[in-house]
């Protein structure tokens, strides 16, 4: 009763304020228009298609999101600066969702080009999430950039196969500066190439949190300074923590293939796997001291790191503090590596070795899975086991998808359906869960799932279906209804 009073006071004295969708191409043919247009509290909404445009936000409070996807809705920054902009200080009510953003080239600051895809600057700190940030190009943050004290919630993206210069760049996924200190949480950060620091993630002088992260593939290019494939940190005597995540196969060309850490950091890692990373010192994390002074240390537990103790690299003065009883050093079993995917099996060491009390641990992993209840410890890494079902790769016209069905082994039936029938989560009724309304469109069953806990099914689409068409699928594993995953027919 008191919560409702309280809320009727705050409804009276707060003043009215209307809000708005507006459409492009329908209501105003750029985005960059529709921004201009728009309102503090107003959603822009994006219809399908391919717009070649550089956006700037322009501090205001609006939420510009697509409507049908990344795969179907993609903001081309045409290789004349980032593709988007903050730069007025702009807060998280500053959003930007649903987008493929490709070919941008960064934003001159200070003579250097900063944030190819996103650029943060002055103070910015939007939300951006469940975008796909590909193919773009700066000198700091091939994907994003953050400086002078930008923090925004970087959340559910995937940020591959950006640049960040070749030669000598910092940050091929995303680079943080001067104060920034952003929420990296839930992304695929893959395939990003820097040439100095930070195949994935360099930070300098921020204390930026990741957790659920999968940080896989990324690479330091450069031959003399080729330091940090997966994460790079440097600070000033700083601390900063990891929980969650998966650093897998980056590398350096000279140190610290997973991570490296410099000038006085002092990072706290929990539940991480670190694994199959490479660098000619460091393979899997490396401890700078910058000429003796400002050592850097690690506390690491309930991890699993290839090699064990013998792969963190230290330099004098540099401390390690190794919880050796629950610290694990064993092949993590991922359902199928050589395919980029990171999922974890049923017979995984790193399932239930986590540790449940570990600071700012997610209820989430970094697909929206649940991590463990109360009494139960969660995964190492940033997938949690869960039922759940997925598609590798793109669905092109004339091919089939491979998908995978992940539940507990022996679980049957198996049944994966598509089309308007299917719902994202169940109706429960004095019967039970309901989980379907006819008509069903398509049902397929399968084999119980294996002992791996991963049901591989080749194909799960039909072909010659128009590109663009988008096809909601669902699979019921016993009696739990897995996520729903839209495929779109590229």
């Amino acid at each position: 009763m008191r919560c409702g009073l309280i809320l009727i006071a705050l409804i009276l004295l707060s003043p009215l304020v209307s809000s708005e969708e507006i459409y492009v191409p329908d209501d105003h043919g750029t985005i960059q228009e529709a921004l201009h247009a728009a309102l503090d509290g107003d959603t822009v909404i994006v219809r399908p298609g391919t717009y070649t445009e550089n956006i700037d936000f322009m501090g205001k409070a609006v939420t510009l999101a697509s409507e049908c996807g990344v795969d179907l809705t993609v903001i081309d920054g045409g290789r004349a600066g980032s593709v988007v902009l903050f730069s007025s200080g702009e807060k998280p009510d500053s959003i930007i969702e649903g987008f493929s953003l490709i070919n941008g080239s960064g934003t001159l600051d200070n003579s250097n080009l900063l944030g190819g895809g996103i650029c943060c600057r002055n103070g910015s700190s939007p939300t951006i999430r469940s975008n796909r940030i590909t193919d773009n190009k700066a000198l700091f943050g091939g994907g994003i950039a953050c400086n002078d004290s930008s923090s925004p919630l970087i959340a559910g993206n995937t940020i591959a196969r950006n640049i960040a210069d070749e030669a000598v760049g910092y940050g091929g996924g995303i680079a943080c500066m001067y104060g920034s200190s952003p929420t990296i949480k839930g992304n695929v950060i893959a395939g990003n190439l820097a040439g100095y620091f930070g195949g994935g993630v360099y930070s300098s002088l921020g204390t930026p949190l990741l957790t659920d992260n999968i940080i896989a593939g990324n690479r330091a290019k450069s031959s003399s300074w080729g330091f940090g494939g997966g994460i790079f940190l440097v600070g000033d005597d700083l601390s900063l923590n990891m929980i969650g995540n998966t650093i897998a196969d980056n590398s350096a060309a000279r140190k610290g293939g997973g991570i490296f850490c410099w000038y006085g950091i002092s990072l706290t890692a929990k539940n991480t796997i670190v694994h199959g990373n490479d660098a000619a010192h460091g393979t899997q994390i490396y401890l700078g001291a910058h000429f003796d002074d400002m050592p850097c240390s690690l506390a690491i537990s309930h991890s699993d790191v290839e090699g064990g103790e013998g792969e963190v690299y230290l330099e004098p003065n540099c401390t390690l503090d190794w919880d050796a009883g629950s610290m694990i050093d064993a092949d993590p079993l991922f359902v199928a590596r050589e395919e980029d995917d990171f999922h974890i099996t049923f017979d995984s060491p790193c399932r239930s070795a986590g540790d449940r009390n570990a600071p700012g641990l997610s209820d989430l992993d970094f697909e929206g899975d649940p991590r463990t209840g109360l009494f139960a410890f969660p995964d190492m890494g940033a997938d949690e086991f869960h039922t759940h079902f997925y598609v590798n790769g793109s669905v092109a016209n004339g091919n089939d998808a491979t998908a995978v069905v992940i539940g507990w082994p022996g679980t049957n039936p198996v049944m994966v359906i598509t089309g308007s029938g299917v719902r994202a989560t169940p109706d429960s009724t004095p019967f039970g869960n309901f989980w379907l309304m006819p008509p069903w469109d398509h049902r397929v069953h399968f084999n119980p799932i294996p002992d791996n806990g991963a049901r591989i099914i080749e194909r799960v689409v039909a072909t010659g279906l128009p590109a663009g068409t988008q096809i909601p699928i669902q699979a019921l594993v016993g009696t739990e209804l897995s996520n729903l995953c839209v495929v779109t027919i590229e």
